[in-house]
């Protein structure tokens, strides 16, 4: 399966390709660092009973099944993704967890959402605007659709932020750098998320950083750095032997216990004007 644009939009890849996506996303939402920072996600959005919470990319459904409990009795969760194989993978993990009609799963493009204004009383998009093609768009649409008062919440990571103790700096900075600027859309992400919230005239910003910290390899930025350095080889931006040395030095330091690296994931919320 090509990843070059999947993620960006799922909907060009074959409805084998899109349910293996799904089950990637479902088995990374249980990894340690994946479910600490969606827990965060949850806490700063402070979903309550009765409300009608949107969320734009919303993938497999991990988000909106973690929300759904939280706003019952008599509220209601909608997960959209613009690409319909993944809408139906979603509906069928909720069904899994017997949420029935308290979740709902559309199809439709975050720059263009198909509901009417003042929809929602919070939107949410979560590892989205790194991919979105036009991201200020879907954030006006986010906007758009949210009522008075309501609240808007984006999450992002940036990949930058990235440290990682090894004793080759000069290789480290190659790698990171490399993977921040090729692969798997804007890793600067993170950081524009306050600036994009602003633009579209959303106020009270409130900003969450969430440091994630990885010491072994049950952390999917562990597995984010192996494929930065595979990807990097690949592209012949390290050697092959440079590609060795720094994943072996790194696998080392996991067995002897002296692995460390991070990541900074950006939680930006704001509200709507009255």
């Amino acid at each position: 399966m090509s990843h070059s644009n999947a993620w960006s939009n799922p909907s060009v890849v074959s409805p084998a390709d899109a349910a293996q996506m799904a089950a990637f996303l479902e088995d990374r939402s249980r990894l340690p660092d994946q479910a600490e920072i969606n827990a965060a996600l949850c806490d700063v959005l402070v979903p309550r009973p009765g409300e009608r919470i949107l969320e734009v990319g919303s993938g497999s459904g991990v988000l909106c099944r973690l929300i759904a409990p939280r706003v019952a009795p008599g509220g209601l969760v909608v997960g959209l993704d613009i690409a319909p194989d993944m809408a139906a993978a979603a509906r069928r993990y909720a069904d899994e967890e017997d949420l029935g009609e308290a979740v709902r799963f559309d199809v439709g493009p975050a720059e263009a959402l198909p509901y009417p204004a003042a929809s929602f009383d919070a939107v949410v998009a979560v590892r989205l605007l790194l991919h979105a093609a036009d991201p200020d768009a879907a954030v006006r649409e986010m906007a758009r659709v949210t009522r008075p008062r309501g609240r808007v919440e984006v999450m992002d990571w940036d990949f930058d932020t990235v440290a990682v103790d090894q004793s080759d700096r000069a290789l480290t900075r190659r790698i990171i750098h490399w993977r921040t600027d090729h692969h798997g859309g804007n890793n600067w992400s993170g950081r524009q998320l306050r600036g994009r919230l602003a633009a579209a005239g959303l106020c009270d910003l409130r900003v969450t950083p969430v440091v994630s910290v990885a010491s072994d390899e049950t952390s999917a930025l562990t597995q984010s750095l192996w494929r930065a350095a595979d990807l990097c080889r690949a592209a012949s931006a390290i050697t092959p032997a440079e590609h060795d040395a720094w994943v072996g030095e790194l696998r080392a330091r996991i067995a002897a216990g002296r692995f460390f690296a991070s990541i900074v994931y950006f939680i930006v919320r704001g509200e709507v004007g009255a």
